[in-house]
């Protein structure tokens, strides 16, 4: 099932939007829950509480006296995973929202026109990155053994301390269980890993910044980094800004 949030503080548009969504996810065949917001301050607290986080998000970006875009902003703090949806009655303001990584702008005027084709190809990118999950054999805080299933994309890093594996993910915190790092190490360090030091490897696309003596990450995490892995970091973040350029 796809969870999704529509926020829109014009209570009409939102009732337009819904009906539309509902329509293309039943022609899709794809089960989906959809919560509908008039303010984003409970968007923000629904994303703050509900997991899994939602799969697909449309705001609106003009929302007096709140901007959609500050919105997203704090969104995106909060996930990087999600599918992101602005939209306007503006057409021009497209052009200052691709900071936000969104996955498409959707004028007002074009919904019934354009709303099919998005949503479809939303599902499927969904699909196809659902087939990147990895399952982990993990201890609970109790010491009992479970499976957990994780997108590769939700793993922001993977470190041993004392012995014991730890995997981070955007919600929560693992113990795996009969892993060594050295094997994690060996299997994730070329699916967009580097390596911070010696029991660390993180997910280069949650570095937000590197200095001299630490990576600190898109929630604020900091991680010592090793003097003789700092340049390849370094190296590794500009190649892929160059890609983006």
């Amino acid at each position: 099932m796809l969870n999704v949030a529509v926020c829109d503080d014009d209570k009409n548009f939102l009732d337009e939007i819904l009906r539309e969504a509902k329509k293309v996810f039943y022609n899709l065949r794809t089960e989906v829950s959809i919560h509908a917001f008039t303010d984003s301050d409970k968007l923000i607290s629904s994303f703050e509480k509900y997991k899994p986080y939602y799969d697909i998000v449309f705001l609106e970006i003009n929302m007096p006296p709140v901007n959609g875009t500050d919105v997203a902003a704090k969104l995106r703090v909060l996930n990087k995973n999600f599918k992101l949806i602005l939209i306007s009655a503006y057409v021009e303001e497209a052009i200052n929202t691709f900071q936000y990584d969104i996955s498409a702008f959707l004028p007002k005027t074009s919904i019934h026109e354009k709303m099919p084709e998005l949503i479809e190809r939303l599902v499927k990118e969904i699909d196809n990155e659902n087939l990147l999950m990895h399952v982990f054999k993990v201890e609970d805080v109790n010491g009992r053994i479970k499976i957990v299933k994780v997108s590769l994309s939700d793993i922001m890093y993977f470190e041993s301390v004392c012995r014991k594996v730890y995997i981070h993910t955007s919600r929560e915190k693992f113990i795996l269980h009969g892993y060594q790092f050295s094997a994690i190490l060996e299997q994730f360090i070329s699916k967009g890993f580097v390596c911070i030091h010696r029991t660390c490897i993180v997910n280069i696309k949650y570095i937000f910044s590197i200095d001299e003596v630490e990576v600190t990450l898109d929630n604020g995490t900091r991680l010592p980094v090793s003097r003789r892995k700092r340049q390849l970091i370094i190296t590794r973040l500009s190649e892929i800004v160059n890609i983006k350029n």
